[in-house]
């Protein structure tokens, strides 16, 4: 396992890079940035325990189990 760790906003939220690529992370990093002005984002990042980066996808996986798939490619 690749742990890692995103800061957005005032959370920190493990990663585990699945894909264990360095450009899947640089991907995923560029579309938190453009979401960050998103308020349904936001609102969901407030939930997020935990996320699963794949090539193409973030899966992000809340506090009560549902999980949210984000494209990254």
């Amino acid at each position: 396992m690749n742990l890692d760790v995103i800061l957005f906003g005032k959370r920190a939220v493990p990663i585990d890079n699945r894909a264990r690529m360095a450009e899947s992370r640089k991907k995923f990093d560029d579309r938190v940035r453009e979401m960050a002005d998103d308020l349904e984002f936001r609102r969901q990042w407030k939930k997020v325990s935990k996320i699963e980066l794949w090539s193409s996808a973030a899966i992000f996986q809340f506090d009560d189990g549902s999980k949210w798939y984000l494209n990254i490619s």
